[in-house]
């Protein structure tokens, strides 16, 4: 029988066509941060109070503030009302006969409002008016993307293990550069709305889509590295957002046509993308596996052999006519127990990685004075956290380098709450940042690794999902402060060390072989080298190797040595 690995080493585990196209791929999931955090500017707000008259603009003082707005002491600063106004009329010149004998009555702003335009020059909450008892609107708009982001990975994560990756990897990037452009004119709060859903929706299943397509087609050890820098990508273009936002002075419609037409640059991409090998051998499509393999080696200058799924085709032959073929479901992730362990605590880390992350991005206006530069520099404490978790994840291991970052953040976020010392809140805030950045590539990396190709694509859909759901609770957290002003950052910060504690319940899977079937996770040599060194990982695997069709009753070891002979001598050559 042949195996994956080793036809995959025979055409280049890393050559020229692999690199061209994980740099498509890495290049426009780090895209889809635009999509998952431009509600941080397209949303935003600011101070603001009772409109008395058109045209009236935003003052921190003034005889006409004074007049019309209640407010309280507290301390020695003043806070103005914002939802209120005294029953004045100023229609007449303004006199102290206006203001003096003025009652205590106060009306809504039943005129609208003036926002503190410093930092924002047009957002959704000044156009919609998304204050006040509108102020759950605000928290919709930005709960909406991750929201979209549950539908989006369960419907494509079923559509990439029944239909493949390319298909999918292009309905969702031609489908997310439409929407991205026609939300920029929308008319209504409601529209912009469903702009955002659907980006949600087409946004993460082509970045789940697209990273699993990336692991299937490249060698071991290049798998964290590849998903390593499409996350640095990721905070490039957090980055990039952000100064985006800083020159167009926060005007939303103006930064979401921009994002739209950067997006437009990787449509050539949908000629360019091949189905995934290793998944058209798990669908016994081996002549269309060897046209893309051929694909491979032609542009890594490499050759190969037509003959090399000769075997699988004769005993694929043999096997009865009225043989269905298994079609695999969410509920296959639950079947068996070590598969539905793992995907339990992977949930459960997804689920915390999307809580703390989207707490800490959506919000960054909280932090610091100047919302850009905050945002700017919340995306670029994550590069070095990025390339750690490469770092640690070559060196370490996945296991414990994900529970090391869980844990750290966790902390540091609560440490973050302590009073009266800005520096230290920043600081720990920007460790959380750090760790919550290298957590997400680690989990990546590691439900790439841990589920099976046949449900690859709906395990990480699934995962993905509870992270959708974490996000999504996020905004809503932040509305605690005004019960106890630390407590959203303490929730957060016990969200994040209490799931990393489970994570050394895993297998390790650096330097490991990607499970093909369920029957693969459950076997011996896939899941019992918790706290084994490397060398014997490797001969288990060496060992104890399940071929690429697993129905078939395997050959003898002679035939398999001399099938595995052939199979080199004709697909290797020496470059």
């Amino acid at each position: 029988m042949t195996h994956f690995e080793d036809i995959l080493e025979s055409v280049g585990s890393f050559g020229r066509y692999q690199k061209l196209q994980c740099f498509f791929v890495m290049m426009y999931c780090g895209l889809t941060s635009f999509q998952h955090l431009g509600n941080t500017f397209y949303s935003a707000s600011a101070d603001h109070y009772c409109k008395v008259y058109d045209n009236q603009s935003f003052e921190h003082t003034s005889l006409v503030k004074n007049c019309t707005i209640p407010y309280t002491t507290k301390g020695n600063g003043i806070v103005w009302d914002s939802c209120e106004r005294y029953d004045v009329n100023l229609t007449q010149e303004l006199s102290p006969s206006v203001c003096l004998p003025r009652s205590n009555e106060t009306l809504g702003c039943d005129q609208g409002w003036v926002y503190d335009k410093t930092w924002y020059e047009n957002t959704v909450v000044f156009e919609y008016d998304l204050v006040c008892d509108n102020d759950w609107m605000k928290q919709l708009s930005k709960s909406i993307v991750p929201v979209g982001n549950i539908i989006g990975v369960l419907a494509f994560g079923q559509m990439s293990d029944t239909y493949g990756r390319r298909p999918v990897s292009i309905i969702t990037l031609v489908l997310t550069v439409i929407i991205t452009i026609a939300t920029t004119f929308s008319p209504t709060y409601t529209s912009f709305v469903v702009g955002q859903f659907f980006l949600g929706v087409f946004a993460i299943s082509l970045a789940i889509c697209g990273q699993v397509l990336v692991t299937e087609i490249v060698g071991i050890k290049y798998r964290a590295m590849c998903i390593a820098f499409g996350h640095v990508n990721w905070c490039l273009c957090y980055m990039l957002l952000g100064a985006i936002a800083w020159l167009c002075n926060g005007k939303w419609r103006m930064i979401q046509l921009i994002t739209g037409l950067i997006w437009m640059l990787f449509l050539p991409y949908i000629f360019f993308v091949t189905e995934s090998p290793m998944w058209l051998i798990q669908k016994h499509r081996y002549d269309d596996c060897v046209t893309v393999l051929k694909r491979f080696a032609h542009f890594n200058r490499r050759s190969l052999s037509d003959d090399i799924f000769e075997e699988e085709k004769t005993l694929l032959k043999q096997k009865p006519d009225g043989t269905k073929k298994p079609k695999y479901t969410l509920f296959d992730l639950l079947r068996t127990r070590n598969l539905r362990i793992k995907t339990a605590i992977m949930c459960l880390n997804w689920f915390s990685c999307g809580f703390v992350y989207y707490g800490i991005s959506l919000n960054t206006d909280r932090i610091g004075d100047n919302p850009y530069t905050t945002f700017i520099l919340s995306g670029f404490v994550e590069i070095p956290g990025r390339l750690l978790a490469w770092f640690l994840m070559g060196y370490i291991g996945r296991r414990w380098s994900l529970c090391g970052c869980q844990v750290i953040g966790g902390v540091a976020l609560i440490l973050s709450t302590i009073p009266n010392l800005p520096a230290l809140t920043i600081a720990m805030v920007m460790l959380t940042k750090f760790c919550i950045g290298a957590v997400a590539t680690n989990l990546f990396v590691y439900g790439l690794e841990l589920f099976p190709t046949v449900v690859r694509s709906i395990g990480m859909g699934l995962t993905s999902m509870c992270f959708g759901i974490g996000s999504m609770v996020s905004p809503y957290v932040i509305l605690l402060e005004d019960i106890w002003g630390p407590l959203p950052f303490v929730i957060m910060g016990c969200m994040s060390v209490v799931p990393g504690l489970t994570v050394p319940v895993l297998p390790e899977t650096r330097d490991v072989d990607l499970p093909g079937t369920i029957e693969d996770v459950e076997s011996n040599t896939w899941t019992m080298y918790n706290g084994r060194d490397k060398d014997t990982q490797k001969q288990s695997q060496t060992e104890e190797k399940q071929p690429l069709f697993m129905e078939c009753e395997p050959k003898n070891m002679a035939t398999e040595d001399k099938v595995y002979g052939t199979l080199r001598d004709k697909s290797r050559i020496d470059v």
